[in-house]
């Protein structure tokens, strides 16, 4: 059996699924961790025993927040949290809409969006706003220069993701972004692909907006999602999607009054996901230990070995043909999203969790991961996708 550096070693044991199943799915839901579970237990007792937690559950979701702030190189007060990557979008989406006057009213998008996000730039459409979404899909991941060349004086947001999550392409930022800010436009990165197994840097990148989530490679659940804001854009910005949380006292409980937090906390809405929040906390302290830099150096090598072994069974590879152009995933193509459904149910019979999105087959290894189950999940693909 391969050996991990004790971090990952120490990360790998934390998981008892990974006993007894291959799980090549964390870009869709990361697994379960004794850290999470033992979390989640100690949130439940504490609910049963006194009801009310706030001031501890409060506590438990400003620690996610300054956690994940601390994987983007961000201070805390440069972090929004939501729900879900669409809400975070839509809020983001409403405060540029509001302007009515606004000169520049285009967003650039992509056919490459999570449809989350990509349908929180379609409503802009009702304001009179124009969105254009660039071609992109499993085959094609959408290209940097595309992106570059469609930014105009007209445009407002250009949207990009970070990583691909049809096929795991890795899309370079730092010349997108400042192609765009160069024209003045504004960048909203989708980093839920790859925060926790990419190291980011967003005072390095420049990103105005970077969101991500706890549920992926984070390790945590659906439910709890973050939003960086660029400080000296989001001065400029009133999201009209709101709520008691974006104020600058929620605690001073005025209904008549609509002031903005000075942070980007004017972008949080209603009352926090709690138990989602508490088991952000926890995973994100996980995968800090992890060490993103050593996550991402074992998984290059893992998607690596995977692009040349699925090559030499004849598999077709979706996207970059090399690790470096890509996130933590390998994709194959099964011809068709019915063959994906076909061959990932069948991985499952054999004790491998993949997660197929259409015609791909997506192996996404983390830093948990061991070279012989990548080796024997590509093996079990190409035999199933053969045959």
């Amino acid at each position: 059996m391969s050996e991990l550096p004790p971090q990952l070693a120490s990360f790998r044991a934390s998981i008892p699924l990974l006993e007894s199943t291959v799980y090549l799915a964390s870009c869709s839901q990361g697994p379960l961790s004794a850290p999470v579970r033992d979390a989640v237990t100690s949130f439940v007792q504490r609910w049963d025993e006194h009801g009310l937690g706030w001031e501890e559950w409060g506590r438990q979701v400003e620690s996610a927040r300054a956690g994940f702030a601390e994987l983007i190189n961000a201070a805390p007060e440069d972090i929004a949290i939501g729900t879900s990557m669409s809400q975070i979008a839509s809020s983001v989406v409403s405060a540029y809409v509001r302007e009515r006057r606004a000169p520049r009213r285009r967003i650039v998008s992509s056919l490459g969006e999570f449809p989350g996000v990509a349908h929180a730039w379609l409503g802009a459409r009702a304001y009179g706003w124009r969105v254009d979404q660039l071609a992109a899909d499993a085959a094609a991941p959408l290209d940097p220069l595309d992106v570059i060349a469609a930014v105009d004086e007209d445009t407002a947001i250009v949207c990009v993701p970070h990583v691909s999550y049809q096929s795991g392409g890795l899309l370079e930022l730092s010349e997108v972004i400042a192609s765009a800010h160069a024209r003045g436009a504004a960048v909203f990165v989708d980093a839920y692909q790859s925060v926790g197994t990419i190291p980011v840097d967003v005072r390095a990148n420049g990103a105005d907006f970077l969101a991500s989530g706890a549920a992926k490679y984070l390790c945590g659940t659906p439910g709890f999602t973050f939003l960086y804001v660029r400080p000296g854009l989001r001065e400029q910005l009133e999201p009209t999607v709101t709520g008691w949380f974006g104020r600058q006292d929620p605690f001073a409980f005025d209904p008549a009054t609509l002031d903005y937090a000075p942070g980007a906390s004017r972008f949080d809405l209603g009352s926090p996901s709690v138990l989602p929040g508490a088991i952000a906390e926890t995973a994100i302290d996980m995968i800090r230990a992890a060490g993103p830099d050593r996550v991402r150096a074992h998984v290059e090598n893992l998607v690596a070995a995977a692009l040349d072994l699925g090559g030499e069974l004849g598999l077709r590879v979706l996207g970059p043909k090399v690790a470096s152009a890509r996130g933590a995933m390998a994709a194959f193509d099964a011809g068709s999203a019915e063959e994906g459904v076909r061959v990932g149910e069948a991985l499952r019979e054999r004790g491998i969790v993949a997660s197929p999105r259409g015609r791909a087959v997506r192996l996404s290894p983390h830093g948990f991961t061991l070279d012989e189950e990548m080796e024997l999940a590509v093996r079990e693909v190409a035999r199933l996708v053969r045959g």
